[in-house]
């Protein structure tokens, strides 16, 4: 700053703008304030529209400040693009003769434009906008030390700017962080947290788990009773992730309970689902899915098969894949679904998983795979189905190690008791 100037006006602006937390009251106070200290008729402060990168008038203190309220400086045009592009400050001793002014300006609101000096809003190496003073009064063009002092206050500026776009942006992160928790938790509150007893169910032990790997889940899970006896179970997979996937996962198993209906084969349901989710759906979203129906006191179960991973039949120790069959729902209203009938003997279970499981990774980047999931369940004998599902759930965990979860992670065992 230059020695000789008086500053204690600008040092007690310092103090009240860093406890300013609204953005139009503090760039106005600014340039109200800054009119005294550096004598001039107007000034205003330009900041970039993020789409085209022009500079418009945010904020403008002077005569013509409201017919400059509307005014768009195109990118890298007068003396503020100037400014902005160069990250420098800028004189203009005779704006007349100078190609760089924006004469617009002075053609929109009336006003003569004789001199101006402007700074670039740096935040870092950022470019936040420009501070621009125009006019100076009792004196014909800016000085030296009008220049440094400019500079420095525009520093203040820049400051004042960058803390409350952090403020701001901060609560907008917070704001979102409760929407997808909210959703997250209406999410979670469609996934059936209650499964047969016993009693409901003599003949078919079931249990099933979801580990999403972001806030909302594009997996599914869903078990009730279709008709009296009928235990009607589903595991999807949405394509994609994140909200669109979450929301799409949410329709899917609205629609799904809206056309299952009593005497519906799998196969049947699945064609009224497959046709519901075609509707309209500009987005191309797609989810795998098996929905079976198990005799909760025969045993015998029905499934499916929509494009899904296949489910896993583990029988006295052994274990093997069950066919692949169908195609995704979503995005031809015309596809065939496969059935399937297994044959479970008291004791097997049936293990339905999405591909979170398979393709899990671990530290080095390596694959569960489908294989280490055939591995890890050939020996076991499992007394119940949550005990299925802990126990692989439990494998994938270790396998992955700190390696950050890519996918989600749903798993639903089916046990004949």
């Amino acid at each position: 700053m230059p020695a000789n100037a008086d500053y204690s006006g600008l040092l007690s602006l310092a103090g009240e703008i860093s406890r300013e937390s609204d953005l139009t009251g503090l760039l106005m106070k600014i340039l109200t304030r800054s009119l005294p200290w550096m004598r001039v008729e107007a000034c205003s402060i330009f900041l970039p529209d993020e789409e085209t990168g022009d500079l418009l008038i945010h904020s403008a203190h002077g005569e013509s400040a409201p017919q400059l309220a509307a005014l768009r400086v195109p990118a890298g045009r007068g003396i503020a693009g100037a400014a902005m592009s160069r990250k420098q400050v800028v004189r203009v001793d005779d704006a007349a003769s100078d190609p760089r002014v924006y004469k617009e300006a002075d053609l929109a609101t009336g006003w003569t434009t004789r001199a101006l000096l402007a700074a670039p809003l740096l935040d870092g190496e950022t470019c936040l906008g420009v501070i621009e003073f125009l006019n100076p009064v009792g004196r014909g063009f800016f000085t030296r030390e009008d220049e440094q002092l400019v500079e420095y206050f525009a520093g203040l500026v820049a400051a004042a700017l960058g803390r409350i776009r952090a403020q701001n942006a901060a609560l907008e992160r917070a704001a979102l962080q409760r929407d997808l928790d909210l959703a997250r938790e209406l999410q979670q509150g469609l996934l059936p947290r209650k499964f047969p007893a016993h009693g409901e169910s003599p003949a078919i032990d079931l249990h099933a788990a979801l580990e999403a790997a972001n806030v909302v889940s594009g997996d599914l899970y869903d078990l009730f009773f279709i008709e009296p006896g009928k235990l009607c179970f589903v595991v999807g997979d949405v394509s994609g992730k994140g909200i669109a996937a979450g929301i799409f996962m949410a329709m899917t198993r609205t629609l799904l309970r809206a056309v299952a209906r009593p005497g519906l084969s799998p196969l049947e349901i699945l064609a009224r689902l497959n046709a519901e989710l075609c509707r309209d759906n500009e987005a191309c979203l797609f989810v795998t899915m098996i929905l079976g129906i198990a005799d909760v006191d025969s045993g015998g179960v029905v499934c499916g098969l929509g494009g899904h991973n296949p489910p896993v039949l583990v029988s006295a120790g052994a274990a093997e894949f069950a066919p692949v069959g169908g195609a995704p729902l979503g995005l031809d209203p015309g596809v065939k679904f496969a059935e399937w009938r297994p044959a479970l003997d008291r004791g097997d279970v049936l293990l339905v998983y999405t591909d979170g499981v398979t393709e899990a990774l671990d530290e080095s980047g390596n694959l569960f795979t489908s294989q280490r999931l055939l591995s890890v369940l050939r020996g076991l004998v499992p007394t119940s189905a949550a005990e299925v599902v802990e126990f692989v759930s439990g494998e994938v965990a270790r396998f992955a190690g700190s390696a950050e979860r890519s996918d989600d992670i749903t798993l639903m065992a089916l046990r004949r008791r």
